[in-house]
């Protein structure tokens, strides 16, 4: 299962970088709760919200990408260290660590620091 789980983060992460709307939701759970560190309520929640959201992402950041910096398999959790470039609000690139929680096959929870 674990090997499922890093191939589900490392799908997510492709499909991220294509802009692949489609492809990025289906690794996500229905159910999906996605939450910015150190605040503990949700910035996204369901699979509605979710679309909406990286709709809007992908269409007003056309070049942006993800490139891995480390994967770290902690349990059951993935931890991504992440710089993203292309963002209109970051230009010159920022630093993100995306932790990913499972339930049912899919990834279920995202802490973003």
């Amino acid at each position: 299962m674990l090997k499922d789980h890093i191939d589900l983060v490392q799908t997510q992460l492709e499909a991220y970088n294509e802009a692949d709307l489609l492809k990025f939701c289906s690794c996500y759970h229905p159910e999906v709760i996605v939450t910015k560190l150190p605040e503990d309520s949700p910035v996204i929640q369901g699979m509605s919200e979710l679309l909406q959201t990286y709709e809007q992402l992908f269409r007003a950041n056309p070049n942006q990408s993800c490139h891995l910096e480390s994967r770290i398999v902690s349990g059951e959790f993935i931890v991504d260290e992440e710089i993203i470039y292309g963002r209109k609000s970051h230009p010159e690139g920022f630093k993100a660590r995306a932790i990913y929680g499972f339930r049912d096959g899919l990834i279920d929870r995202v802490w973003f620091t």
